[in-house]
């Protein structure tokens, strides 16, 4: 089971998802300005699955990422 929130970036929203495992995943609108600002904020600490449109991020880099997004 996963649970879904929501963080508002100063470009616009962007969608995180939890898992179990302590992974998150983190969405944006393609090509838009907040997925431009997730990329760089994610370099290095995540990989990006084409399957789900989305960034992956594994428990270690979690809580780092999340309080940057939530501070862009």
């Amino acid at each position: 089971m996963s649970d879904k929130s929501q963080i508002e970036t100063s470009l616009g929203p962007v969608w995180i998802t939890r898992f179990e495992n302590g992974d998150i995943s983190v969405w944006s609108p393609p090509r838009s300005e907040q997925a431009d600002l997730v990329a760089d904020i994610l370099k290095g600490r995540a990989a990006w699955k084409p399957k789900y449109r989305a960034w992956f991020v594994p428990p270690v880099h979690v809580e780092t990422v999340l309080a940057e997004l939530e501070n862009a």
